[in-house]
């Protein structure tokens, strides 16, 4: 799972908030965080909610799923 951040300088930043709350978040280019995809479906909920709260601490760093 890809996610795209349309400013590079957010992307370490959103790998390492995703790694502090448990997920397997590596930097894959200056715009993309690649994320390693669980079995346990419930997953994309939680990484929905992440995402939201990133939003909130973070109101300037537009990020989407990449659809592949």
């Amino acid at each position: 799972m890809q996610l795209l951040v349309r400013d590079p300088s957010y992307t370490n930043r959103l790998a390492a908030f995703l790694t502090s709350v448990g997920r397997r978040a590596v930097v894959g280019a200056p715009d993309r965080v690649d994320l390693e995809e669980s079995a346990d479906d419930s997953h994309g909920l939680e990484l929905e909610m992440y995402l939201r709260v990133w939003q909130v601490l973070y109101p300037d760093a537009d990020v989407e799923l990449a659809v592949a």
